[in-house]
């Protein structure tokens, strides 16, 4: 692994951000052979010396910017940022792109959420990402030491606030499914635990999108990939 600073970050900050990322790794066994850290204060920092196209758009305070197979892995770390999440937030989110790693060069997870021949248009685009950020959870689920780290962060909240004021339609099928932690721990295999926490959040709910969506992740779990999961979307929320 070899570090690159873009930035005059502290030596402590940089041997941190190392320690959290080499944490990271190791857990999900992915390794660090050839992976390249930069520290820096802006991603398009990195993205300028590698010679790709800058974004406008908000990103986490670490960013895999480069998972090209057969190429190093460019990871981009932020460490002012990082460091302000503080505790199991820091930790999800490197986690998650480390685990992204694995969602898209593991050819298994990579059938989950790849748009096949012959389907294009936005819908299915939208559905791709979502299945993505499952993918990414359920290589996080899949180890039993790292579930309580989805569990903290995951903003149940949000969740059960979409499905109270949502309408049964697809773009909020796709909105919820792509902030489902617990379908992602169900899919690793750990269906009581994420069972329960679906059940708590959404114990008396008992509307016409709720009531849909439950059956559609039903659905999910059980033919996790776009294909399937975008027809079954069509034919439960086109309607509404």
């Amino acid at each position: 692994m070899e570090v690159i600073q873009l930035t005059n970050a502290a030596r402590e900050d940089v041997d941190k951000v190392v320690e959290v990322v080499e944490w990271a790794l190791k857990e999900l066994e992915v390794p660090s052979d050839d992976i390249m850290i930069y520290v820096t204060d802006d991603h398009n920092k990195v993205r300028e010396v590698l010679g790709i196209e800058t974004v406008t758009h908000d990103e986490w305070p670490v960013k895999c910017i480069d998972i090209s197979v057969d190429e190093p892995i460019i990871i981009s770390v932020i460490p002012s940022k990082l460091f302000r999440l503080g505790g199991d937030h820091m930790r999800i989110v490197v986690l998650r792109e480390i685990a992204l790693v694995k969602a898209m060069r593991d050819p298994v997870l990579l059938s989950t959420w790849s748009i096949p021949q012959g389907i294009d248009d936005q819908v299915v685009h939208r559905v791709s990402l979502a299945l993505l950020r499952r993918a990414v959870d359920l290589v996080i689920a899949q180890s039993q030491s790292l579930i309580q780290y989805l569990i903290n962060t995951f903003n149940g909240d949000e969740v059960k606030r979409l499905l109270l004021t949502c309408q049964p339609t697809v773009d909020c099928a796709i909105t919820v499914l792509a902030l489902d932690v617990p379908l992602s721990i169900e899919i690793s295999g750990n269906i009581g635990l994420g069972k329960s926490l679906w059940n708590n959040l959404t114990m008396g709910l008992d509307d016409d999108f709720a009531k849909r969506y439950d059956d559609f992740r039903d659905f999910v779990r059980n033919n996790f990939n776009v294909e399937n999961t975008y027809n079954y979307l069509l034919m439960m929320f086109r309607k509404s």
